[in-house]
């Protein structure tokens, strides 16, 4: 009885490797697929994608719904060009060609339980290297820092955007909350705790036209934190769209 159970376990963990949830993402699209979709996305992710200063957020039942309403693409591919990854988060870059337009996704990822999952997209068509951009997410990034480091819930309310999921991992479950519920947080620990002291060991941030990933590592009483979010331009400014913490090296 027991060896069965392993058996199926093992079965039903598709994505061993962030890579294997992009590939499941890329199956998805290239067979209109909402079954591989699902497969590749957790339930909760949206995506947001933004043009000409219009954002746009789709769930994944909505996208599962349009993708089982359209015909295979005559032209498309989704390539992974870039992966940053720890034992249990990541961020990826994506070059995702459909029909005559060229997308740059911004993907961040968790392994939960033995399974990558993608958690969050960000989506841009025509989207280039931007310098200023990423300047004004290292600055998004910036406040954040000094939100953690004095429990300031303004600051993080202004790093982050409303309708951001802020998400970990625990013991293989999934565990996410809206940022009303983390200044929340914040504000009670303020009346306990004169700040948190820590160290920030390293830091990747990438920026194309208004979007843009970005990873934060420190080091603090309790060990080593890693950070991983997806950023993007709104008309209230820079702000974090999704957010992954997870206690590990980068």
């Amino acid at each position: 009885m027991f060896i069965p159970l392993l058996i199926a376990a093992a079965a039903t963990a598709t994505n061993v490797a962030p890579a294997d949830a992009v590939a499941r993402y890329a199956e998805a699209i290239e067979a209109s697929s909402p079954s591989a979709l699902a497969r590749a996305f957790q339930p909760s992710a949206i995506m947001y994608c933004t043009n000409n200063g219009v954002i746009s957020a789709t769930s994944q039942a909505q996208w599962k719904t349009r993708l089982a309403g359209t015909p295979r693409p005559a032209s498309s591919s989704t390539r992974l060009e870039w992966l940053d990854a720890g034992e249990t988060t990541a961020v990826a870059r994506v070059q995702a060609v459909r029909g005559d337009r060229l997308f740059i996704d911004y993907l961040l990822l968790a392994r939960i339980g033995a399974d990558w999952r993608i958690v969050g997209k960000l989506c841009q068509a025509g989207a280039r290297e931007d310098g200023a951009g990423r300047a004004a997410a290292d600055r998004v990034i910036d406040m954040k820092l000094e939100a953690d480091r004095t429990w300031d819930d303004r600051l993080l309310g202004t790093s982050i955007d409303p309708r951001a999921l802020i998400m970990t991992v625990e013991e293989g479950e999934f565990v996410a909350a809206t940022s009303a519920e983390w200044q929340a947080r914040y504000r009670d620990r303020k009346r306990t705790s004169s700040g948190n002291t820590f160290d920030v060991t390293s830091r990747i941030v990438e920026s194309r036209g208004d979007i843009a990933i970005a990873r934060w590592s420190f080091r603090s009483a309790s060990g080593d934190w890693t950070d991983r979010a997806l950023l993007m331009r709104t008309p209230d400014g820079w702000r974090m769209m999704a957010l992954v913490f997870s206690k590990e090296k980068p």
